[in-house]
């Protein structure tokens, strides 16, 4: 089934439903969504290119957006993903430079697009959005350093661990062990750590033996996420 048609997906498209917009009244959201239009996007299909010169900023109604550096063909590294409520491309909306890295759909999606001006437009009337903006860079910054500190101070296969644990979210059933779904390919992890997809599925072949996790279909189980995370510690502290 493909994404929502243009009228279908505007009609159930909000900007209170990311962070930066949630102090909106419902008047104000629609009366700032008139003036954004909504974009459909195929699993596959680019929204922004890297160095792209265009401004506007996007939130993300469904599915799923990928942040990628390229560096050569078949070689790049994911900056990050982003679902419903993320916002997007907002550096390029700030400093008015070109586009940083490509954003690009992983599955169907649609995105709220909101133009440079309007953007703009809701920073000068609305102190609560600027405030709520800058605490969203601040924890992307937090986070980029975290990535910086695992590629400077883990090996490989840490820096898997620490993927994988980064990656996953508690399974919900009341137990310790974190899920991964849908499950990531070998070649999408190698890139999450700037790694090969042998050395990632060697790695991962002997974490299923060791029974730390377990793969299946639909996900990537993590059965003893406590032994990772000890794991990264004595890589850390040695």
């Amino acid at each position: 089934m493909g994404a929502p048609s243009q009228n279908n997906a505007h009609s159930l498209s909000t900007l209170r439903g990311t962070s930066i917009f949630a102090s909106l009244s419902a008047g104000e959201d629609n009366d700032w969504l008139a003036r954004c239009h909504t974009r459909n996007l195929c699993a596959g299909e680019s929204l922004v290119d890297y160095e792209d010169a265009s401004k506007d900023v996007f939130v993300v109604q469904s599915g799923e957006i990928r942040a990628v550096l390229r560096f050569t063909v078949g070689k790049e590294a994911i900056l990050g993903t982003f679902r419903r409520g993320d916002l997007l491309g907002e550096l390029s909306a700030i400093d008015e430079m070109a586009r940083s890295a490509s954003l690009m759909a992983v599955s169907d999606a649609v995105v709220t697009v909101i133009p440079y001006a309007v953007f703009h437009d809701i920073l000068q009337t609305r102190r609560e959005v600027c405030l709520s903006l800058m605490r969203l860079l601040s924890g992307r910054i937090r986070s980029m350093n975290e990535r910086v500190s695992e590629l400077s101070f883990l090996d490989t296969k840490h820096r898997l661990y620490n993927a994988l644990l980064r990656l996953s979210r508690l399974r919900g059933d009341g137990g310790r062990e974190r899920i991964i779904s849908p499950p990531l390919v070998h070649a999408e992890l190698a890139e999450h750590i700037g790694s090969s997809r042998e050395t990632v599925s060697r790695e991962m072949s002997r974490l299923i033996r060791e029974q730390l996790i377990e793969r299946t279909s639909r996900a990537i189980i993590l059965k003893n996420p406590v032994e990772l995370s000890r794991r990264i510690s004595r890589a850390l502290e040695g």
